[in-house]
This record gives structure tokens, C-alpha cells and sequence, in this order.
């Protein structure tokens, strides 16, 4: 077998770079579209005084630039009330954490805008 030339050597390593670049984008991009559910639910919940009817259903877009990441969140309180979470995600906690999000947020309930914020959980 014959070995690789450097034109080579640099391909198969752009090849791998690429991959692992789009692996760990996925992978950011899943975690925060996880963390958000969950503590947009809670936060939401918390500042309503009243509980989200399960899971908030959440669109997380891929970075627009860095790791700014779009987010928007839809769901109801379990009296029915149609609730929004919109906003850009800039930094998760790590995944052994996850217990807070920093950001641009703002939620609604009925149309009614229940707050804006920075950080949602343990900030």
C-alpha cells in the first residue's frame, strides 16, 4: 500500500475536523434545546404562579453567529393558556450542570408578556 501524500494527509484531516465540528455543533444544539424545555417550563411556571400543562416544544435554531442560538418555545398552562418563550440562547451551563441558560429571553402568557430576562435558572 502506498503511503499518503500531504495534499492527502491535509484532506483526511479536514475530512475529520469537519466531522467532529458538526458532531459537537449537533450535540450544543440538542443540549440546548433540552435545557430550555425544561427550565423555561420552570421558570415560566414560577413567574405565572401557575403550572405548564407538560412539556414546552421548543425550535432551537443552529448558531446565527459564535453561539448565539435562537430560540423559540410554545406550550400552555394547565388552565389552557397559550404560553411563548422566544429569544437567543448565548451560553448553557455544561451538561453534568445544566442548570442555567444566559440569553435574551422573553415569555408570554395569553398574549401578555410575563417577563424578559437574561438568565433563566440558577443564575
Amino acid at each position: 500500500m502506498k503511503p499518503l501524500g500531504s495534499a492527502a494527509l491535509m484532506l483526511a484531516a479536514l475530512l475529520a475536523l469537519t466531522g467532529c465540528s458538526e458532531v459537537k455543533s449537533g450535540f450544543e444544539q440538542g443540549k440546548r434545546e433540552g435545557m430550555i424545555e425544561v427550565l423555561g417550563a420552570a421558570a415560566i411556571a414560577e413567574a405565572a404562579g401557575i403550572p405548564v400543562s407538560g412539556d414546552l416544544t421548543c425550535t432551537v435554531q443552529p448558531p446565527t453567529g459564535g453561539d448565539d442560538t435562537p430560540v423559540s418555545c410554545t406550550g400552555r398552562t394547565t388552565n389552557g393558556k397559550v404560553i411563548t418563550l422566544t429569544g437567543t440562547i448565548t451560553e448553557a451551563a455544561e451538561v453534568t450542570r445544566s442548570d442555567w441558560m444566559r440569553g435574551d429571553f422573553t415569555a408570554t402568557v395569553a398574549g401578555a408578556e410575563l417577563f424578559r430576562r437574561n438568565c433563566i435558572g440558577a443564575c
